[in-house]
């Protein structure tokens, strides 16, 4: 049987490194080679336009059977506490909007979001990849900028009573179902949105656990 080809992508290379490092390089690219799959690795770069090139890229040259997207997050959720894991089961462009008052762009006269892969403007994977995960699951929001202020939180908070937040997840989740493959986030998390002082973010914690949840179950799944 041959091995499953699954693509794990996350938005730098701090995101990756532990996996990194055990990698070989085939054809230019870097892989974690199991009994069972092969793992081909992607720094895709910060922010939607810069993932949503990168995937679009390799899609372009690979066939894979999943591709799961790691990283760090900052939560909106007293009980999603910095350092936990958790898995988006949806995502949305927050900031792709109309006017200042945050009008989503799918409730005005635009189809591209309101027909698929998006659901009333979200996008929300029907994947069955690592579908029995004991992990707890999130909505999530992308945003281009990250949200450092009280006023910006609640704002997003009554708009979509999100999880977490991220930059990347939506380009992700949309570059993925358009092309019909299996998906899944997981992100630890890092801040509770709204600190505008990083001394306050605890990354070497997030980091650490994404990094044992992602050798300890992802690639033995």
């Amino acid at each position: 049987m041959p091995k499953k080809q699954i693509l794990i992508t996350a938005a730098t290379a701090m995101e990756l490194d532990f996996l990194l490092a055990r990698s070989v390089q085939n054809n230019e690219l870097s892989i974690v080679e199991t009994k069972t799959a092969d793992f081909t690795l992607l720094v895709s770069g910060i922010g939607s336009a810069l993932t949503a090139f990168s995937l679009s890229k390799i899609l372009q040259h690979k066939n894979f059977d999943a591709a799961i997207q790691i990283g760090i997050a900052g939560s909106f959720q007293e009980d999603l506490l910095v350092g936990s894991i958790v898995k988006v089961n949806s995502d949305v462009f927050a900031d792709l909007c109309l006017s200042d008052n945050g009008k989503p762009i799918h409730e005005a006269e635009f189809s591209d979001f309101r027909t698929p892969p998006f659901t009333e403007g979200k996008l929300i994977p029907n994947s069955t990849i690592y579908k029995k995960t004991d992990l707890p699951e999130a909505s999530a929001i992308t945003v281009n900028s990250v949200t450092s202020t009280a006023e910006k939180r609640t704002f997003w908070l009554q708009r979509y009573n999100p999880g977490i937040e991220t930059m990347e997840g939506a380009a992700f989740y949309y570059a993925c179902m358009k092309e019909n493959i299996p998906c899944v986030q997981i992100r630890a998390i890092s801040n509770f949105v709204g600190q505008s002082n990083t001394k306050n973010w605890n990354i070497p914690l997030a980091l650490q656990n994404l990094t044992d949840y992602t050798l300890d179950h992802l690639m033995k799944s």
